[in-house]
């Protein structure tokens, strides 16, 4: 998983904090309601982790060739 993915993941997970943050209170609170918020959560880090977009080409594209350009000291 390279930097620009991670970044990717890091702004899903924080657009899922107010889901998973709503959800909690709702387990708390007793209300079976939270799993609808749990759920929705998990299917958007899911779908973002798993689902090929254009946008992943893109990253994976510009990942290889910032590897290319820059290698690590230890592979040579």
């Amino acid at each position: 998983m390279g930097i620009l993915s991670q970044l990717s993941f890091v702004v899903t997970l924080a657009f899922c904090a107010p889901l998973i943050t709503l959800g909690a209170q709702y387990a708390f609170a007793g209300k079976s309601l939270a799993l609808l918020f749990f759920g929705l959560a998990a299917l958007v880090l899911g779908v973002e982790r798993y689902v090929l977009t254009p946008d992943d080409v893109a990253i994976a594209a510009a990942e290889r060739v910032v590897g290319t350009v820059a290698r690590d000291p230890d592979e040579e």
